[in-house]
């Protein structure tokens, strides 16, 4: 379940958080939190998002010089 953004009310991905309450994306830029940095005395926490990895093979074939 998301959580719902504290200044518009929809459900939404977390882009920061005031105190408790989760600010989506768009309300963050408009309320110009992704902008400025958040001071150590703040209550405003930004979220730092993970980058997404590629999908790549784990695993090599064994023998494969050897061709069937």
């Amino acid at each position: 379940m998301r959580p719902v953004c504290a200044i518009c009310g929809r459900r939404t991905t977390p882009a920061a958080y005031i105190g408790t309450e989760p600010v989506g994306p768009t309300c963050a830029k408009r309320a110009g939190f992704l902008g400025a940095k958040a001071t150590k005395g703040s209550r405003i926490r930004l979220v730092s998002y993970k980058p997404v990895r590629e999908v790549v093979a784990q695993t090599l074939d064994l023998f494969a010089e050897v061709a069937p």
